[in-house]
């Protein structure tokens, strides 16, 4: 999932980001979501840890074409429960 350069710093990644989740919840009952970011990405993880709630689970020697390191980061998914 990307989000154009032109159209970064509005909140849509984080809008797509919880909607995709809550999607893998409803329609998989989907436990947790993982990815993996550059370790230079500064601004992909300030996102995933600071807006999302996604923790570091492991760092991925040479993931990368490039021979960069990728952090595999996870979050756990639950659904908010309704107030009636």
């Amino acid at each position: 999932m990307a989000v154009r350069r032109t159209h970064r710093r509005l909140g849509l990644a984080q809008k797509l980001m919880e909607q995709a989740s809550r999607a893998m919840v409803e329609n998989f009952n989907a436990k947790y979501v993982s990815l993996h970011v550059r370790v230079s990405n500064r601004a992909a993880l300030h996102l995933y840890q600071n807006a999302l709630g996604f923790t570091i689970h492991d760092r991925d020697p040479r993931y990368y074409a490039d021979g960069e390191d990728a952090f595999s980061m996870r979050r756990e998914l639950t659904l908010p429960t309704k107030v009636c």
